[in-house]
């Protein structure tokens, strides 16, 4: 055997996550077909994926909610003090089970990028999202790498998730923007599913895309919208975007 031929090998590895798997690990399905194919099958096990705009913790959570362990929220005091605490019956509307939530509350971005590290390296936790105030700036290049190296080497899910779009380059497997829309109505005049528009803006294993989700909160899955739906236009594209639906800003 040369040694390129185990020079691949061993890349091809660790791309699978890790030097020490014989098998790629199992991704993280959104349920919809169209989503997932994009994606090689759902979100990559043993990387970063990062999400930005309101919601995007509790998206990353509902999507790890099907992982065995422990599930890792992590912010600073100031950014939970802005967003508000992690409410459970919201949670409990997303299928995640508020025993399994450990809160981590850093004293600044520093620490909470550190806490994340090292959770992302535990074997027993199967997600771990930091959430970031504003752009998160030291989230950087150099910062996203040393998270992808540690979900790599942990085997979970590692999500980061900014308030407003970082301009500058990341390491993330995967870059989303998240925004919530009018979703369809209950028809008994109450307050509908929740829907968000969900765009992919990078994806190392196959091509960009967009999709309106809906979270259906009785069958615990998401649907996409359907064409007929009057959506409004999201969030982010308005001068002044309101606040997402109570429910699922508090889970996340």
């Amino acid at each position: 055997m040369t040694l390129q031929t185990l020079l691949r090998r061993r890349i091809a590895g660790i791309e699978r996550g890790g030097p020490d798997r014989a098998t790629p690990l199992p991704a993280t399905p959104f349920g919809i077909a169209a989503l997932d194919g994009v994606l090689g099958g759902g979100l990559a096990a043993g990387a970063l994926h990062e999400f930005t705009g309101p919601g995007a913790a509790g998206l990353g959570l509902r999507l790890a909610a099907a992982r065995a362990g422990a599930l890792l929220w992590i912010g600073t005091g100031a950014t939970f003090r802005d967003d508000g605490w992690p409410y459970g019956p919201g949670l409990a509307g997303l299928g995640i089970e508020v025993g399994r939530l450990l809160l981590v509350v850093a004293r600044d971005t520093l620490e909470a990028l550190w806490a994340a590290e090292e959770a992302l390296r535990c074997k027993a936790v199967a997600a771990t999202v930091v959430e970031l105030a504003r752009e998160g700036r030291p989230a950087d290049l150099t910062a996203t790498r040393r998270l992808s190296l540690a979900a790599r080497e942990g085997g979970g899910l590692g999500f980061l998730t900014r308030q407003r779009p970082f301009p500058g380059p990341s390491a993330a497997a995967t870059r989303w923007t998240v925004a919530p829309v009018s979703g369809p109505a209950d028809g008994w005049g109450g307050v509908g599913d929740t829907a968000l528009d969900l765009t992919l803006t990078r994806n190392r294993r196959g091509p960009a895309g967009r999709w309106t989700l809906v979270w259906r909160c009785d069958e615990r899955l998401f649907t996409l919208a359907a064409p007929s739906l009057d959506l409004a236009a999201p969030a982010t594209d308005r001068p002044h975007p309101p606040r997402p639906a109570a429910l699922w800003r508090r889970a996340g």
